[in-house]
This record gives structure tokens, sequence and C-alpha cells, in this order.
């Protein structure tokens, strides 16, 4: 598991970094690192490393404000709620509005901040798929901060958990122990008294195991990335400390090895399914006459 801390202890013996830089410097430098350079990384294979999903209710105004963690402001997909099923809405464009129309909700459109339904003032229930930040690199070491569950007992409709947190329960995350860091809950309140802590399971987006940690939302107390990445991002950062402490040779060096371990570990990365199925085409063509075929 790729904790904080020995995220940090890489760093620092990587780089020969002085003691006098400070663990929280470090955890920054790897931040910045993770969003401005692995982050697209990731990102530009699209095999869904982010991506997490929400449910929301549409206001008076037609409206649901894109997600709070939601990655470049932008989304996945989103769908309607119509009885017991989801239907996808296709995105369209804001000029598609019909004054005339006053139905089901055919579509939506984003603004600066907004899903907005199509037509306007349409209303529902939101199913939205998007690409979720990752939170920002924290110590493990305190409890007030975050805190690794060691007892979990699902229930019908809660989960038990069992944690030494002490921090205020009323706004977390739940960060997986691996193998990829994503976030399990975004922005949840916690019944309960600590120790014995409960969340509901409907605010669970993936089932938590024991060595998941809780922790303030936003943060996190793992490299939020692939395990594979985390030798680069080690490199990186130490390369990046060094060039701001004025040692450009040693930094090139540093950079270099992290391109090397990022090309090496890039065949890991993509794709994320080796048995991935042949995909059917052809569609009524092939429905008809037998015409279609099976392809890559």
């Amino acid at each position: 598991m790729a904790l904080t801390s020995a995220f940090v202890a890489a760093v620092r013996r990587q780089g020969a970094i002085p003691s006098t830089y400070a663990s929280t410097d470090v955890l920054l430098a790897g931040d910045i690192e993770i969003q401005g350079v692995f982050i697209p990384l990731l990102e530009q294979f699209r095999q869904n490393y982010f991506v997490r999903e929400l449910t929301a209710t549409v206001d008076a105004r037609g409206k649901v404000p894109v997600p709070a963690r939601a990655i470049g402001a932008t989304l996945r997909n989103v769908q309607l709620q119509l009885n017991n099923t989801w239907t996808s809405l296709p995105c369209r464009a804001m000029e598609d509005w019909d004054s005339l129309y006053t139905g089901q909700p055919f579509g939506y459109y984003v603004d600066a901040g907004s899903i907005c339904l199509l037509p306007t003032g349409a209303t529902g229930t939101l199913r939205i798929r998007y690409t979720a930040r990752p939170g920002a690199m924290v110590l493990e070491t305190d409890p007030s901060t975050t805190k690794a569950i060691t007892a979990v007992t699902p229930g019908a409709t809660t989960t038990a958990l069992t944690c030494d947190f002490t921090g205020a329960v009323t706004n977390v995350d739940i960060i997986a122990s691996g193998p990829a860091h994503q976030q399990k809950a975004i922005g949840i309140a916690l019944g309960g008294a600590q120790p014995n802590l409960t969340a509901v399971n409907t605010s669970l987006l993936d089932g938590v195991i024991v060595g998941d940690a809780i922790a303030l939302a936003g943060t996190t107390p793992y490299v939020p990335l692939p395990e594979e990445l985390f030798a680069a991002l080690v490199h990186r950062t130490a390369g990046v400390i060094l060039r701001s402490l004025g040692y450009d040779d040693e930094a090139g060096q540093q950079l270099r090895v992290a391109d090397e371990v990022i090309s090496r570990a890039t065949p890991m990365l993509s794709p994320r399914n080796e048995g991935n199925p042949e995909r059917i085409r052809g569609g009524l063509r092939r429905a008809l006459n037998g015409r279609g075929r099976w392809t890559l």
C-alpha cells in the first residue's frame, strides 16, 4: 500500500532531500505533479481511472451543479431516472431549447458550472458519472485527519465501521487501500459515535473493506494513483524539489528516470481489461442478413 509516509521517505531518499524540507512541502510538491502530469496521463488512456458517480435531484430551474470534484468541470455521462430505470440523456447545444416543448426531458447542456436539462425548467433525478479529482495527500499518522478502518460489518441499509478516526465525521471521504486508491465515498457524513461509526450504503460507491481509510473530505493517506506509478511520482517529485533548491543536474537525472518509469509502466495501465471482448458491428444489417461481423 502506497502510504504517504512511505512516499515522503522515498522522495527524501531518492533526492537526498534535506530534513529541513518539511514533509508537508514534499506532499504538496507531489500533489502538484499528480495534478499536472499524472491525471492527464491516466485520462488520455480513457480507462476510467477516476470515474465516480452521484445521484442528484434537479432543482426548480432545471439545473444540477457540476460535481465539485469533477476534473476539468467535465462529465462522463448523464442519465435520467424514469420509473425504475435509467435512461441516458444526450448532451445538446443550449440553442436546442424549444419554448413550446414542456414534456419529458430530452437532453441537457452544460454551462459554466451547471447541468441544465432541456427543456429549461424540466425536473427529475439524475445519475451523473464524472472523473473525480483525487484528494490532497496527508500523512496517515494524524488520526484527526485520517485513519484506517479496522473492522467492517455490512448491514441491509448501513455499514458499521470501526475506526479510531478522531476528526469531525460530518464531511469525510473513504479511500480505498488499493490498488488504485480511489474514493469509495465522497463528502459523506458518518453516523454513530467514534470509534463505532456507520455509513449509509447508498452513499458508498464501492464496498468498504478493512484497510480502507476515513479521511477529511478532499484528503487521502494514500498516493492516489495506481501502485505502478508510485516510483514515477517519487522521482518526479524529487526532481522538482531538487530543481527548486538549485540542483539542476541532479533534478534532470531524477526527471529522466521518472520518464523511463512512466514509459515502462504504461503497458500495464492500458487496457485495464486484457480480455476485452470483441465488439459487434453491423447493427440492423447483421440482424437481417448475417453480414455483420465481429471485430476489434
